[in-house]
């Protein structure tokens, strides 16, 4: 079996594999995988995590994975591929697009799960000499009026002057978990986060686990809205960010009253920027 592999890595340095799966095609796939690393990226936010043992579940076309907080539709993915890996000797990627190309998920496979990628190979519809354009991520752009561009042009020089990122930095200060969900069309993760907040140019924050990475274009959130709501018992403070167009982009939660708290202080200090 080890020999079909070493042909399989050796075929996708020059190629890319286009492979039929469906939801319980997909959970039979990650059922025999003993861990496999789960990228996720659209137009505004990234994240990427590892899974031991994933055990998925479905329903009709959804497929979820309880325990990583990941569902993917895939009425809404528009094909499969497995590739080689860029970065890594030691893996292949199964790589899922949107329907719009504005959201693309990859599971990093090593190439010692010989059992599932002998399963995939199985699955092959079409093999490319290069990556066709379907398959591509593109990074959304949309019309914006002269106000918000500014806005936007604004929160990529200075991060500081979008509310988000001062309410992330008291979450981080207040070491206490932080509860992301983040909102797409195919697919759909929650995290929970003991943050460590690090800055990027360009207006990306990101947040860091022991096992977990996600990061925010805060360039492509133009309205937070922030509130209290009894979770399990307990006053949390909520807050759900929206796009240019309105869309839920993201919901942040923390268990406490004191980063609501700090909201309206925030919001008011930063509203002259």
């Amino acid at each position: 079996m080890t020999s079909d592999i070493t042909e399989i890595s050796s075929a996708l340095y020059e190629e890319f594999w286009e492979v039929n799966l469906t939801s319980d095609l997909c959970a039979h796939f990650l059922s025999k995988l003993k861990h496999c690393n789960i990228r996720i990226l659209s137009h505004a936010t990234s994240c990427s995590f590892k899974i031991e043992e994933p055990n998925a579940i479905t329903d009709n076309d959804l497929l979820c994975l309880p325990e990583a907080g990941l569902s993917i539709d895939f009425k809404q993915t528009s094909n499969i591929f497995l590739q080689a890996n860029l970065l890594s000797e030691d893996r292949l990627d199964l790589v899922f697009t949107s329907r719009d190309r504005h959201e693309q998920l990859t599971i990093e496979v090593p190439k010692s799960e010989e059992q599932s990628l002998i399963f995939l190979t199985k699955e092959l519809i079409k093999s490319h000499d290069q990556l066709p354009k379907k398959a591509t991520f593109t990074k959304k752009q949309r019309r914006l009026c002269p106000c918000c561009k500014e806005k936007q042009e604004k929160t990529k020089s200075r991060i500081s002057c979008h509310p988000l990122y001062h309410i992330i930095s008291f979450a981080c200060f207040l070491n206490q978990d932080v509860f992301l969900e983040m909102h797409g069309c195919m697919a759909s993760c929650s995290r929970t986060f003991l943050p460590e907040r690090e800055c990027h140019p360009q207006g990306v924050i990101s947040l860091a686990s022991t096992d977990s990475i996600v990061a925010i274009d805060l360039a492509e959130v133009f309205q937070s809205i922030g509130r209290i709501k009894n979770i399990e018992g307990e006053e949390s403070s909520i807050f759900q960010c929206y796009n240019s167009h309105g869309n839920l982009l993201l919901s942040l939660i923390q268990h406490n009253r004191k980063l609501f708290e700090a909201w309206s202080q925030i919001k008011e200090e930063t509203q002259g920027d």
